[in-house]
């Protein structure tokens, strides 16, 4: 088991998600320039994705860290390291502050919009018994139907954990990142009015959307192939392990990419990012630093 210290603390609880927060900084931000009548960036979209982000993963990695904490006596007897859970929920509750400011100055259809996607990435790691779906449907069945389920007996049924699901940890990455962002962009510039009815070119809603969707999802499994050898012997289903190969992997990806960037080749920011990105792909290795595809 590995030693919980404070820089690893502070890399997972502060640097991580900040790091993370940026790639939503940079798309939020380019998505409310082009969405905006008057061209200008709305700090509100802007702050949205960035708290939810910080508070998503944010919570995720401390829940974890506050495990592993409790879990080693020897931590009970370092008040440094105590002090740095202190100052990282402090560091959420501010980005919830921030974010509910944020949220205020909406119209509600925007804190619709932000529960929808905010919701699957906050659930990511919670265990979701489906026994009690079970239950309430044959409770249900049972007020409608009379007693004909009573006399059945209990079954358990499994624990769904978001994460274990095959490529749904790409999947959630693309439509977060992707539609979401969008989504919350267009709902606050609509909501004020100040919603632009024609792209500037050479951008066009459904680059802005297949772009940014495909782009975060290749992403996502891009730090599957950093922790192939690892997931394997885990055995956890990511892309990757399902394909059995980190070449297929790459390849898959690259083929990705290009295919984005030719279906868009009139855009240059697309053609440049989805080229950026291939190559980035082929750089990767298991060797690589995990800071490097975060980025």
């Amino acid at each position: 088991m590995s030693i919980l210290t404070i820089p690893k603390l502070a890399d997972e609880v502060f640097l991580r998600p900040i790091i993370i927060s940026m790639n939503s900084l940079a798309l939020s931000s380019l998505m409310s320039y082009v969405m905006s009548a008057n061209g200008n960036l709305d700090w509100r979209p802007i702050t949205i994705c960035v708290t939810s982000d910080i508070l998503a993963m944010g919570a995720d990695h401390l829940k974890d860290k506050e495990e592993e904490y409790s879990s080693d006596r020897n931590n009970a007897h370092d008040p440094r390291l105590a002090s740095w859970f202190i100052y990282a929920r402090s560091f959420l509750t501010a980005s919830a502050m921030l974010l509910a400011l944020a949220l205020s100055q909406c119209p509600i259809s925007t804190l619709l919009t932000t529960a929808a996607f905010v919701a699957p990435a906050l659930l990511w790691t919670t265990p979701i018994s489906l026994e009690k779906f079970g239950l309430i449907s044959r409770r249900l069945l049972g007020r409608f139907g009379g007693d004909m389920h009573q006399s059945e007996p209990p079954t358990s049924a499994p624990v769904l954990v978001i994460k274990r699901i095959p490529g749904m940890k790409a999947i959630f990455n693309g439509i977060i990142r992707g539609c979401g962002i969008y989504t919350v962009v267009l709902s606050v510039l609509s909501g004020s009015g100040n919603l632009t009815n024609t792209l500037p070119s050479p951008w066009s809603v459904v680059q802005l959307i297949v772009w940014s969707t495909v782009s975060r999802s290749c992403h996502a499994i891009m730090t599957d192939v950093r922790d192939f050898e690892d997931d394997l012997k885990a055995g956890v289903p990511t892309i990757p392990v399902l394909l059995g190969s980190v070449l297929k992997t790459k390849v898959i990806l690259t083929a990705c990419h290009m295919l984005v960037m030719l279906a868009f080749i009139e855009n240059p920011y697309i053609m440049g990012s989805c080229l950026f990105a291939a190559i980035l792909v082929w750089m990767l290795g298991k060797d690589s630093a995990e800071k490097s595809v975060l980025v």
